[in-house]
């Protein structure tokens, strides 16, 4: 028979995970931000003052720096989101977004840098200014976070698909990877679950499709997740939502795109960061 005291008990352990990833968060972005500093610093000070052959370990060994801090920043991005899900303050800015749009600048950026060559199919069926409500951050990391994890366990090409559905969108990220098993789908949608069946490997902390689908519900998308030995598939069903489109088609003003393409190649470089250590 469950203790009386079992829900109390509950409450206060959740309390303590949530301090203990937003102080996390808090201290990784520190240590991110003094390892950038040193970095910096060896780069201003060794800039033509080293012999040639010292100067060309330099150059490999400070692009591993970026890495590293790029993937700190990550982590501590995730971690302080996660603190805002489980403290009930992740809250969308909600703004006309053109999904077909902004989703087709991402995964340009993804081929254009990703190792091995264009590894995303992108098939968009949405008519130009399709707007929805949404946070236009959100989207992109909801987009990123299934194609990162989509990406690290397959090695061909990941098919993502956009299309109208009734009169709202329907994403789907499909991957051809050996699908998630049984043991690891009951735990899939733990923050930092460990895979069982891939022991001794690195793949991540287990927040990406977990924040993935706390994004999308948030703002109203309905997630859906299938998996088989032959690949994973996640469909994203986005609402309509009534808008006046006549003013939207400003939001792909020049320097508004040349702005959303800076943002978007930030976040990528930070996602990729995790498969490229």
């Amino acid at each position: 028979m469950p203790s009386s005291h079992e829900p109390e008990l509950l409450l206060r352990e959740e309390q303590r995970k949530n301090l203990l990833c937003g102080g996390l968060a808090g201290e990784i972005q520190q240590v991110a931000q003094g390892i950038m500093l040193a970095r910096e610093t060896v780069e201003l000070q060794t800039r033509d003052a080293l012999p040639e052959g010292y100067a060309r370990f330099i150059g490999p060994a400070l692009a591993d720096m970026d890495v590293c801090v790029r993937y700190l920043s990550y982590i501590a991005e995730n971690l302080a989101d996660l603190t805002s899900c489980g403290q009930g303050r992740l809250t969308p800015r909600l703004q006309p977004v053109e999904p077909a749009w902004q989703w087709a600048q991402m995964i340009e950026l993804v081929n254009e840098t990703t190792p091995g060559g264009e590894r995303v199919a992108w098939a968009c069926g949405c008519p130009a200014g399709k707007f929805v409500l949404a946070d236009q951050a959100w989207a992109d990391k909801v987009l990123l976070n299934l194609l990162m994890n989509a990406l690290r366990y397959t090695e061909g090409p990941v098919q993502v698909s956009l299309h109208p559905e009734g009169e709202g969108l329907c994403l789907t990220v499909k991957d051809k990877g050996p699908g998630i098993t049984p043991e690891r789908m009951a735990r899939l949608f733990e923050p930092f679950s460990d895979d069982p069946s891939r022991s001794g490997e690195r793949h991540g902390l287990g927040l990406g499709l977990y924040l993935a689908r706390e994004y999308s519900l948030v703002m109203g998308w309905k997630f859906q997740l299938e998996s088989d030995p032959s690949g994973t598939c996640v469909r994203l069903d986005i609402p309509a939502t009534p808008l006046q489109t006549a003013g939207h088609t400003a939001l792909r003003s020049t320097s508004r795109s040349l702005a959303l393409r800076a943002q978007q190649a930030n976040r990528l470089r930070n996602a990729q960061s995790g498969l490229l250590l």
